[in-house]
């Protein structure tokens, strides 16, 4: 089986953590617009609405990405789809592999290729918002991320919840809880094939989106 891993520099990074998702490069947008949005829908699991809207399961809900008005709407339930959301789901769209599925393994973010060079200093993924919210409480962390797809997991320690992130994308999630001695921490794995599917930077602004939502 033939792995190909996309590359373009003209897609822009996740930085704009507090900008809108009209912020979004039009290069996004055209990517999707210049291909057949059946083969994109078939590549990615996404379900698309005729001729040009797409349905994309994100943690847990479906959110819809209207290529016609180049706009996005959550579920209400969720928050309102922001610049990394959308940056997000239209690199998901673009990169989402047909020959590729899950691995079926979980690795750490940095024995994804490249990130061990990419996920640190400003791309460190966050942790703070979980572990603000669920350090003392890992029974709310359990019931919160059940509500976005995150299955309880049972491992050595901590408290561990995994599942399907976007329909190619499978993540785990493990809290050890804060005591006298130590404070919270969150671990992030992710399916060894998450890099095929999302670039990392993408990886990056989702992990950014999940956090939040999380502790919303």
């Amino acid at each position: 089986m033939r792995v190909t891993e996309h590359k373009t520099d003209r897609r822009p990074t996740g930085e704009k953590t507090n900008h809108s998702t009209d912020d979004l490069s039009p290069i996004l947008w055209a990517d999707i617009e210049a291909r057949p949005a059946a083969e994109i829908a078939a590549n990615s699991g996404a379900s698309l609405v005729p001729p040009d809207i797409f349905i994309l399961h994100f943690m847990g809900s479906d959110y819809r990405i209207n290529l016609p008005a180049r706009s996005f709407s959550s579920p209400p339930d969720r928050l309102p789809p922001n610049f990394q959301t959308g940056l997000v789901l239209l690199t998901y769209l673009i990169h989402a592999q047909s020959n590729l599925g899950l691995a079926g393994h979980m690795v750490t973010s940095r024995e994804l290729k490249g990130g061990e060079m990419f996920f640190k200093g400003p791309h460190a993924l966050t942790t703070d918002p979980v572990t603000k919210r669920f350090g003392s409480n890992p029974t709310g962390f359990t019931t919160r991320a059940g509500t976005m797809g995150l299955a309880p997991e049972v491992l050595g320690s901590g408290t561990a919840v995994r599942g399907l992130i976007l329909p190619k994308i499978a993540i785990g999630l493990i809290l050890h809880q804060a005591d006298e001695e130590f404070p919270a921490e969150l671990t992030y794995t992710f399916d060894a094939y998450t890099h095929y599917h999302l670039p990392l930077d993408g990886l990056w602004a989702m992990i950014n989106v999940l956090a939040t939502e999380l502790a919303a």
